[in-house]
């Protein structure tokens, strides 16, 4: 680890890890004030046409001042840095830790002015509604069952906040649902600096009097590639025959950079070797045909991340080959966040 760049103004009963790269910021509770997100309350065509506006604008500048603009700026440099490949585990969770949540040490106002733009915001609201289907789908699992280990597969997750603000969501609906069980998040990721925070975060959790406190809960990186799913199969073929809870997770990652293939085969994975009670939960960037209009444009601007507007028609029609069907959805501006369950037969 790098020398450590501390947060030196610490909020009341948030706690905090450190990256890889030194830097001590907040493990994101969406149980906590600080990260709260009122979606009701945000004036969505205004952001819109703000982010809109900046494109025009970026689009005329100079690639040279770009990056001398961003020289200051660790949220618009990782952007750059993503150009035609994918944003890293890190840099999303920076952009979900909202602009009042972004340490002086790091970051300076032109962070803060990024943060409260619209890619940011379908960052937050993203992990939201996942972490919501999660919860939603092991509480009932977790009463039925009392004592039974907790799996948690994350596909691609970075530091896996989904996950853990799941559980979060969890010991608040229900302080014994979690207790007296072995609870562990499996992070398959190539990048191990994710997942690395992702174990800090975690054990910050648990500290004394922290909202994990006391529970046996672990996070655990593992090097995958999704485009061969054989890793994947091993790991739920083991975990299933501890006769526990599972659930899969994919937040900014499978479903928004892997191809066709690669989607129908992991998810043929799954339906293979995971209990037939475990849901696939993970968001996909709307299609032209969902889309709002004014953000049509965005698919095809130059510099963007490659990330794929796949549409949730043709994610139905991916998961339906390998055995899945969409249960439920949530709605965001750029996102929709599903759950997966078995097809029946």
């Amino acid at each position: 680890m790098n020398d450590i760049i501390p947060e030196r103004n610490k909020r009341s009963g948030v706690c905090y890890a450190c990256t890889d790269d030194g830097l001590e910021i907040p493990v994101i509770d969406l149980t906590h004030s600080a990260f709260a997100l009122d979606t009701d309350a945000i004036n969505l065509d205004a952001m819109i046409d703000a982010f809109i506006a900046g494109l025009e604008r970026s689009a005329k500048t100079p690639a040279a001042l770009m990056r001398a603009a961003a020289a200051n700026s660790i949220l618009v440099r990782g952007m750059l840095d993503s150009s035609d490949t994918y944003t890293t585990g890190i840099m999303t969770y920076l952009h979900k830790l909202g602009p009042d949540n972004l340490g002086d040490g790091y970051a300076g106002p032109l962070d803060r002015q990024w943060a409260a733009g619209l890619t940011p915001l379908t960052f937050r609201w993203r992990m939201r509604d996942m972490a919501r289907l999660l919860a939603g789908h092991l509480r009932p699992e977790l009463e039925r069952l009392p004592g039974r280990p907790v799996d948690l597969i994350n596909i691609g997750g970075g530091p896996a906040a989904d996950s853990w603000n799941a559980l979060l969501l969890l010991a608040r609906a229900g302080p014994t649902l979690l207790h007296d069980r072995r609870i562990r998040i499996h992070v398959l990721d190539l990048d191990p600096h994710g997942p690395s925070f992702g174990a800090r975060a975690v054990e910050a959790l648990r500290a004394p009097g922290a909202p994990l406190a006391g529970l046996d809960v672990a996070l655990t990186g593992i090097t995958y590639d999704w485009q061969d799913p054989t890793l994947l199969r091993w790991i739920l073929t083991e975990l299933r025959s501890e006769a526990g809870l599972m659930a899969t997770s994919s937040e900014g990652a499978l479903f928004e950079y892997a191809a066709d293939g690669d989607i129908v085969a992991n998810l043929a994975a799954l339906a293979d070797a995971a209990p037939r009670n475990m849901v696939v939960v993970g968001p996909v960037v709307r299609d032209s045909a969902t889309l709002d209009p004014r953000l049509r444009f965005s698919e095809h601007v130059p510099g963007r991340p490659a990330i794929r507007y796949l549409g949730l028609a043709h994610l139905s029609d991916l998961a339906h080959q390998a055995g899945w069907r969409v249960a439920t959805t949530l709605d965001g501006p750029m996102h929709q966040v599903f759950q997966l369950v078995r097809q029946a037969g």
